[in-house]
């Protein structure tokens, strides 16, 4: 069978700095290679997906308050804060004959199905150990629960920015839009199989597994989750760093130079970033509570729980009842995700050939808006729900506008990422390089001048070897100055267009690995590039000295994921505030209860965590809806500046 081979005869890049062996490189056939890759990422989602459906249900079921389910979800942007730039530099430095990536994924990945087991048997796992019917039990079973929630939210996060930096490592700048399209087909289906699992009735289908839809849950996405990581473990290998003697930065300074370049971003950048802070201020509480509030709708119709047993079987058909609604609203993301980007206007391409592939294609006739223009209504369509919210208090009302906002997500998943690499790509061309913290990036613009290296015949199971995309692209960039060779670029650029034109039609789905990778590329001046190595082919020394191209577009990416990060501390602080001020305890009928008892039980059951039928969760999604409407307006005069720009 074609594609399964060893690993290669390896090879090294050598200098002062930094010196590799081996080579990076995809197992499998050909058409095998991307989705081995990036399938890790649909593993990632279906945990992503499990723990937005029902771990707010689940702790508020345990008797945690609202108020407090708020506080316990600052692990998740507290583990993107802190994570994803550790386990970065503890991967990046790492000498493991494994790989930098692959032994921390696997690490952490173990982490994390540990994590999410205990979350769905903290009641059995506490009961070892404290009885049941002890006063403890319920505060240790909290408390635990707490506990592998942010166990979760740390080992996912470092196992996602893993899997990302195996796209970054692995595939050459020239394909990497299509290996994220890819990765966002990933994300795409794994939170529809998510989302699906978690609408199933899974005590029915698999009762071997536990006893409650939360225990079944957590097997199966720690199965999942296991499968596709061990996956791409195995198919893909990485090159190995043998040794690096480069002078590191300590914390002062690489905090210094982050917050200098936040004073000096390019203003179409900042005003990315700002529009950003906005509407993940509006998509946190939405991606993270959208269960609560559909459950408490549903719940509100139901009669008083005459204990606890069947007050957990309403909380389960509950959760399982806002999880249908999120698997409908990744259905709509996932089939935005396919289908949008075939109707954004391309940017650039001038000259006969791109001339003749605008009237000659059908797909670009299609392109009729910017995609800062649908970036824009999808701000203005999410805060249109979220207002909606004031006049639906059915079920089936409350699914249909969380549906909706699934068109609102597929575009937040890959627009601003798209336009901050174009962004980084047009800015950058007249920009000069400097190493002394400021921003002045210089890179080369993959839209329309690469040429794509094909795989030899002899070696099938080999997507593209790295030191040859280098190579190429060195080569490319010297010919250009050399007369009697313009021909050959030429031809080379014109095949490259036009294989990209084939296979890239999703390119616009690259997320932040498509603006890493624009940054990826080495120098193109380095000489010494043609020296063979046993198999004939070249290794090329890296590029040596301070500052560089991947560390300028790296700080830009980090000042953009503080600018969503950031946002979700603030909303869970005013998600906290509200769900104090207006929530209201868990209801239980008992026994002995009087006539006014029983009038104030159901009164609150109407509304089931409101004050007066006003939904606290609905509040939520209200404010969140004035930034997205905020947002909207900054988006939309991006969008006016960037067509009178282009």
């Amino acid at each position: 069978m074609t594609g399964f081979g060893s690993l290669s005869v390896s090879e090294s890049a050598e200098n002062g700095d930094v010196r590799w062996a081996g080579r990076s490189r995809i197992m499998g056939p050909k058409w095998m290679q991307m989705p081995l890759l990036t399938i890790g990422l649909l593993g990632v989602q279906v945990l992503w997906s499990a723990e937005m459906s029902y771990a707010s249900p689940y702790l508020i079921s345990l008797g945690l308050s609202k108020s407090y389910t708020a506080v316990a979800f600052l692990a998740g942007p507290l583990s993107g804060l802190v994570v994803q730039p550790l386990i970065g530099v503890i991967a990046d430095n790492s000498k493991s004959r494994f790989g930098r990536r692959r032994p921390y994924m696997l690490l952490a990945t173990a982490i994390c199905i540990v994590s999410m087991l205990l979350l769905g048997f903290t009641r059995d796992f506490v009961s070892i150990f404290i009885s049941r019917e002890s006063s403890s039990n319920k505060l240790f079973t909290i408390l635990l629960a707490v506990v592998a929630l942010y166990g979760i939210d740390f080992s996912i996060n470092a196992v996602q920015a893993v899997d990302r930096a195996l796209i970054v490592d692995t595939i050459p700048a020239s394909h990497q839009p299509d290996a994220n399209a890819w990765a966002a087909r990933m994300l795409g289906i794994g939170s529809v199989v998510g989302f699906f699992i978690g609408n199933a009735d899974l005590t029915h289908g698999f009762p071997w597994f536990g006893s409650t839809q939360m225990e079944i849950l957590s097997v199966l996405a720690a199965f999942l989750l296991l499968s596709t990581q061990l996956t791409t473990a195995a198919t893909v290998k990485e090159k190995i760093l043998v040794s690096s003697s480069g002078a590191k930065k300590g914390l002062r300074q690489e905090i210094r130079e982050i917050w200098d370049n936040i004073l000096t971003l390019p203003r179409i950048i900042r005003q990315i970033c700002i529009v950003q802070f906005l509407a993940w201020l509006a998509w946190f509480p939405v991606l993270f509570y959208t269960t609560v509030y559909i459950g408490d709708l549903y719940k509100s119709g139901l009669p008083i729980p005459a204990n606890e047993e069947e007050a957990t079987i309403q909380d389960d058909q509950a959760t399982i009842t806002g999880s249908r609604a999120f698997f409908h609203f990744a259905l709509i993301a996932l089939t935005a995700n396919w289908f949008l980007p075939f109707l954004v206007k391309k940017e650039g391409g001038t000259g006969e050939a791109s001339q003749l592939r605008r009237s000659s294609s059908l797909i670009d006739k299609l392109r009729v808006i910017h995609l800062c223009d649908l970036w824009a209504m999808s701000h203005l369509l999410f805060a249109i729900c979220m207002f909606m919210t004031f006049f639906v208090s059915t079920v089936s009302g409350a699914s249909f506008l969380i549906t909706i906002v699934g068109f609102s997500w597929a575009v937040t998943q890959w627009a601003p990422f798209a336009l901050l690499a174009e962004e980084i790509i047009a800015s950058s061309q007249d920009d000069t390089f400097d190493d002394n913290g400021s921003i002045s990036i210089r890179l080369l613009d993959v839209r329309h001048s690469h040429s794509a290296a094909e795989p030899s015949s002899a070696e099938p199971d080999v997507l593209w070897d790295e030191g040859d995309e280098r190579e190429r692209l060195m080569n490319e960039s010297k010919s250009k100055v050399r007369e009697g060779n313009d021909q050959e670029v030429d031809s080379r650029s014109s095949s490259f267009e036009d294989t990209r034109l084939t296979n890239g039609g999703n390119g616009l789905l690259g997320n932040g690995l498509a603006r890493q990778s624009q940054a990826d590329l080495p120098a193109v001046s380095s000489p010494n590039v043609n020296s063979p190595d046993v198999e004939g082919e070249h290794t090329l020394p890296l590029r040596s000295g301070g500052g560089g191209l991947q560390a300028k577009s790296g700080i830009i990416i980090g000042i953009h994921n503080l600018f969503i990060v950031i946002p979700q501390f603030i909303s869970t602080a005013i998600t906290s505030i509200v769900f104090a001020l207006f929530d209201s305890e868990r209801t239980v009928a008992t026994d002995n209860v009087d006539v006014e008892d029983t009038a104030a039980i159901l009164f609150s059951r109407e509304g089931n965590g409101n004050i007066h039928g006003v939904s606290s969760v609905a509040i939520v999604f209200r404010l969140g809806g004035i930034a997205a409407m905020l947002a909207f307006v900054l988006c939309w005069r991006l969008a006016r500046e960037l067509k009178r720009a282009r």
